[in-house]
Parts: structure tokens; sequence; C-alpha cells
């Protein structure tokens, strides 16, 4: 059985989450919206790829990284956080992300105009202060209003980001099921991958469950 969790990358309240939702499900295996490079500079600390890459990326590595300083948690923490306490309790990891390299290398693709103005609204966000509770996971109709929002603005970015990963994510999870028919299966992927994977699991296995951090 599958058991989906939507997280916040950047919210102390995904930590809780987590530890909750591995003490009611006691999983065999947990799955994490990871690929092993991101796992590797997570672990080391070691992540250049802020310093390269598109404009956008680094803008938006900057907005998450503001946001991480106010809550606490830098993004992929939370990630991390589930990784080395899924081991330490010898439960299996499997990491069911598309590789960054990939991802970087579609971003690549995306029409300039597109991620120009991406970036404009980034930097924006830099230098505004914002609205946005950012010390708890967004709830479910704001998470879909703003995959809304994204998918009319940036169609390429909101393509490469969220479509092709989703699918990605979907397959993986698939997969770790049919390997693994009588384990519990628990996965933590960010709150705006999870109506996706609620969708497409619920079709695949009856038995699945998908469920967010309110």
């Amino acid at each position: 059985m599958i058991h989906v969790y939507g997280t916040s990358h950047v919210s102390h309240e995904s930590i809780d989450r987590i530890n909750e939702a591995v003490e009611k499900h006691d999983p065999e295996i947990v799955a994490l919206e990871l690929d092993p490079l991101r796992l590797q500079a997570l672990r080391t600390g070691d992540d250049n790829s802020s310093d390269g890459g598109p404009i956008f990326i680094r803008l938006l590595r900057k907005f998450q990284n503001k946001i991480g300083s106010k809550t606490g948690l830098m993004p992929g923490q939370e990630m991390l956080y589930a990784y080395h306490k899924s081991l330490g309790e010898d439960r299996e990891v499997v990491l069911i992300d598309q590789d960054i390299r990939t991802t970087m290398r579609k971003l690549g693709k995306v029409r300039r105009k597109e991620k120009v103005k991406a970036s404009l609204s980034l930097l924006a966000g830099l230098v505004l202060p914002g609205s946005l509770d950012v010390s708890s996971i967004p709830d479910e109709k704001l998470v879909q209003q703003m995959s809304v929002e994204m998918k009319h603005s940036f169609p390429g970015l909101y393509s490469v980001l969220m479509e092709e990963r989703n699918v990605i994510m979907t397959e993986s999870l698939k997969q770790v099921q049919r390997e693994n028919p009588d384990s519990d299966i628990v996965a933590f992927v960010g709150a705006a991958h999870r109506k996706h994977l609620e969708d497409e699991l619920s079709e695949f296995d009856s038995q699945s469950t998908v469920e967010e951090f309110l």
C-alpha cells in the first residue's frame, strides 16, 4: 500500500508530519522527492549548483533560501530529515525524482522570454514582502490555485518542473509497489505534486492513499 504525503520544503510543520506519518504507517519503504545528486548535495552541504545554471534557477534558490531563513528550515531539509530518520530505523529509502541534470537541461530549452518573465516575478518576490504564511504547509486550495496560475503564466516552466516530474515520480512509485506488493510505502513529495499522484495512484491501485498536511 502506498501512502503519499505532501510537504512544504521550508516549513517546520513538515518535520512534525514526517514523524507522524512514519509512526502511523510504520512503513518498510520510504520514498522521497529526490534524486541521487540532490541527496548528495544535501548530505554534504556542498550545493555548488546555486552559483550556476539559468538565472531563473538561481533566483528560485535565492527566493527559497529567503523563506528558509525565516522559517529556520532550508529547502530540502525535510527530505534529508526523512532520509536520515528512515535509515536510522532500518527502513529502505528510494529516490523517485528525475535526475536534476535532466531537469536543468530541459529548463535550458524553455523560451527565453518566459524565463525572463519568471525571473522578474521571482526578483519582485525577493524584494517585496509577501503575505504567504511560510511557516506552515499550504492548504490544497491554495496549492491548486498557485499551480493553475503557474501553468497559465509560465507553461514551459510548468511542464518541466511540474508535469514531467509528476509523471516520473508516479511511475517510480508504481514500480516500487510492483516490486514490493506486500510492503507499506510512505512517500514524501512537495505539496504541489500531491494531487497528480493522488489521481494517478487511485487508478493504479485502490489501496493507495494520498494524504496532505493541514
